[in-house]
């Protein structure tokens, strides 16, 4: 659907008016109750992180992380996944900072984010 934004300052002046597109994807195969079951630790971490959920379903899967520009710094994608994924990465080579997990199904992305310290 769509959702209107108005801009309105502390005086109460009004600015400019947005109009967004929203999208909700229905099911991912990792519905938000299994979102809620990634386990990401220790998070934040200072190089390892350790990354597991289950699918319910077969699916093809690409789990990916990405730094704060947007660039991939790991991709492994999963053919016809179903079950336990666990993952241990190590991301001691890369500066501290905030990164991002990714999780595509062909329905969606999960996302969660990753503090390398």
């Amino acid at each position: 659907g769509s959702i209107y934004v108005i801009e309105t300052d502390v005086n109460g002046c009004i600015g400019d008016t947005i109009n967004l597109t929203v999208t909700i994807f229905q099911s991912t195969g990792i519905t938000e109750t299994q979102s809620q079951k990634i386990s990401i630790y220790p998070n934040p971490s200072r190089d390892i992180f350790n990354i597991t959920f289950t699918s319910n379903e077969k699916q093809d899967l690409e789990i990916r992380i990405i730094n704060v520009i947007g660039e991939n710094i790991f991709i492994e994608s999963k053919q016809q996944f179903v079950g336990q994924y666990t993952k241990q990465i190590m991301l001691g080579k890369y500066p501290k900072a905030i990164y991002f997990l990714e999780i595509e199904t062909q329905d969606g992305v999960i996302n969660k984010k990753l503090i390398l310290q």
